[in-house]
């Protein structure tokens, strides 16, 4: 059995794998090591724990991982992978995009645009087997956080749905300009690529993907899990 995580900017996500089935998904917002310590005693089967790290708010996971008496490996773009990387700077290339990247390359043909809504925006494009590159956007929390930063006057609040067409509060106007702002990229993007590039493939996913799902148009599939499952491909392209 596999265990892998993503250890993102916000949360960790984990799960277990038998082959390619996923047998168990936890989001674990208050994250402690002992937790992974506690999920491992009751999964004696587990052979391989292979993460992803942004290097956000747990800081130095390998220190942690060392004592685990398992192959415990860091995915980055030096490992056997299903795929190539023809990224500019590979060195700084997210092992979660990587992970995206495989996933998608593994499970869907053609040119893929893979969206990750989560803390950033992430556009990634992987044609056939080869990841090309992307972009990268702030995500709904980093625009709200920015606006209360970098004005004396707006306020920080937490997201919610924007209920009026026209905003007539400041709390509201700011919710409706992020939210909207962030529906109008994503459909402007992907209406980019497909003027571009009219067969491509639609991929949405992400921690924020349910806010967004129901407004974004010309999505092929949404696939919440397909980092976890190309972190799990990652682990059978390296044993």
């Amino acid at each position: 059995m596999n265990l892998v995580l993503d250890i993102g900017n916000t949360n960790v996500k984990m799960a277990l794998f038998d082959s390619n089935q996923m047998m168990d998904y936890q989001l674990i917002k208050n994250f402690t090591f002992e937790k992974i310590q506690d999920f491992i005693k009751k999964n004696h089967q587990i052979k391989n724990i292979y993460y992803s790290d942004t290097k956000s708010f747990i800081k130095n996971p390998d220190t942690y991982f060392k004592d685990f008496k398992m192959n415990v490996v860091k995915v980055d773009y030096k490992l056997k992978l299903p795929i190539s990387i023809e990224y500019g700077t590979p060195e700084t290339l997210g092992s979660d995009r990587i992970a995206l990247a495989v996933g998608a390359g593994i499970q869907y043909d053609g040119m893929k645009l893979i969206i990750d809504t989560g803390t950033c925006i992430t556009y990634d494009i992987v044609s056939e087997k080869k990841y090309i590159g992307g972009q990268i956007s702030p995500g709904i929390n980093m625009r709200l956080s920015a606006l209360n930063h970098y004005t004396s006057n707006l306020p920080k609040i937490n997201f919610d749905f924007p209920k009026d067409f026209i905003a007539n509060t400041t709390k509201s106007a700011i919710l409706k300009g992020v939210y909207d702002g962030i529906v109008f990229e994503i459909n402007g993007i992907i209406q980019n690529y497909k003027l571009r590039y009219p067969n491509i493939v639609v991929i949405l996913t992400g921690g924020d993907l349910k806010k967004f799902e129901t407004e974004i148009k010309n999505v092929n599939f949404i696939n919440r899990y397909l980092l976890m499952e190309g972190l799990n491909y990652i682990i059978a392209s390296n044993e």
